[in-house]
């Protein structure tokens, strides 16, 4: 058991069970921006089963992490994992499936007007994740290496406006994947028989799961002296 409660910090239950970002995502909690509130605050924000939620997050900490678990990682080890992982990926299939939910988009245009307010919002994430990610490996994490390594205090100031900028930047994205989970409910396809509509509704919540797990890293370990 993991003996998560209602009073633990949205963050450190993440770190102990990294799946629970699944349920908090479906219920609507933003622990990305958010990570510092507890369960208990969140659930006083947003209406959901406080001891249903409790019971699945425990639940869920009894199984099995596969892979990399991050909680034993230390921040020079969490910037290399980021750019491992996530960064090259991202870059190539953002544009990809941009111009997917941008065909989707029209080819419901009459049928569904959504589908185009939803391929507005993810051409929003796309362009801001790509510079987000550029600005990122170019000179974000330069320095914050340079910072975790050597405790340095002029590579602080230096992060300090960058940091402030990327912060404003993940609220965007989160509203935007907040808006578009809305708008698909949930990313369920208006038709099941349709191909290009379940492969979209498919990619657009593994990119969520993806960058929401990245910006969780990102404001609630590696940014937190900044902020």
């Amino acid at each position: 058991m993991s003996n998560i409660n209602e009073t633990m910090k949205l963050k450190d239950i993440l770190f102990k069970v990294p799946a629970a970002a699944g349920i908090f995502r479906e219920i609507d909690i933003d622990f990305v921006n958010h990570g510092e509130q507890t369960l208990k605050e969140a659930h006083e924000e947003v209406n959901f089963d406080l001891v249903n939620i409790v019971y699945e997050v425990n639940e869920l900490g009894k199984e099995r992490i596969e892979g990399i678990d991050v909680s034993y990682m230390d921040q020079i080890s969490i910037i290399k994992y980021i750019e491992r992982k996530y960064y090259e990926d991202l870059l190539d299939e953002l544009p990809v499936l941009n111009d997917y939910v941008e065909k989707l988009g029209s080819k419901y245009k009459k049928e569904d007007a959504e589908y185009d307010k939803v391929a507005e919002l993810f051409y929003n994430i796309y362009r801001e994740m790509t510079v987000h990610i550029e600005t990122e490996q170019s000179d974000v994490y330069p320095l914050l290496l340079t910072y975790y390594e050597h405790d340095s205090q002029v590579a602080f100031e230096a992060l300090k406006p960058h940091i402030t900028r990327l912060l404003d930047e993940h609220k965007n994205i989160v509203n935007w994947f907040k808006q578009i989970r809305s708008l698909t409910n949930g990313y369920t396809p208006v038709d099941s028989n349709e191909p290009l509509n379940v492969f979209v509704m498919k990619k657009l919540e593994e990119n969520e799961e993806n960058i929401m797990t990245l910006l969780h890293l990102e404001n609630n370990l590696l940014f937190t002296p900044f902020r």
